[in-house]
């Protein structure tokens, strides 16, 4: 029986039906844009004011890769606010290797253009930390917001 019981759970491991973390699906999040590329990045800076956020930081990938010979339209972007970021922040200083947020605009090779970011709870949840975990629920949802402002 117990030979059996071990085959159950090795066929079980190779068949990935065994609990395994969030892979990058339930964590990345990538919405295409009704509007050209320009259009999209001139939307999120709005809807990021809107939001009661920031642009943080900005950086043109697109220029940078141009430099090695890719032609390609990507700008990442920091997001976040201060005061939010305080709550975090006081917390847990480690919450600054995600802190501000990341949000990717970008150009397929179809033309397609793209808004990507990953769920602050799928970056802050390694924290156990419920406090912190509230708040990137709340970004989670604002930064929905935001990607479906800037792509419609």
């Amino acid at each position: 029986m117990k030979v059996k019981s071990m085959l159950l759970v090795l066929g079980l491991a190779v068949t990935g039906l065994v609990a395994r973390p969030a892979s990058a699906q339930e964590t990345r999040v990538t919405v295409e844009s009704t509007k050209s590329y320009e259009q999209t990045v001139d939307k999120l800076k709005g809807a990021v004011n809107q939001g009661g956020m920031m642009i943080m930081g900005q950086v043109d990938q697109g220029n940078m890769l141009s430099m090695a010979g890719l032609k390609l339209k990507a700008t990442l972007f920091l997001v976040g606010n201060p005061t939010v970021g305080k709550k975090l922040f006081e917390q847990d200083h480690g919450v600054g290797l995600f802190i501000p947020l990341r949000v990717f605009v970008y150009e397929d090779k179809d033309g397609k253009t793209f808004v990507s970011y990953d769920k602050a709870s799928s970056l802050l949840k390694q924290f156990n930390n419920q406090e912190i975990d509230m708040v990137a629920g709340m970004l989670d949802q604002k930064l929905q917001g935001l990607a479906q402002m800037a792509t419609h």
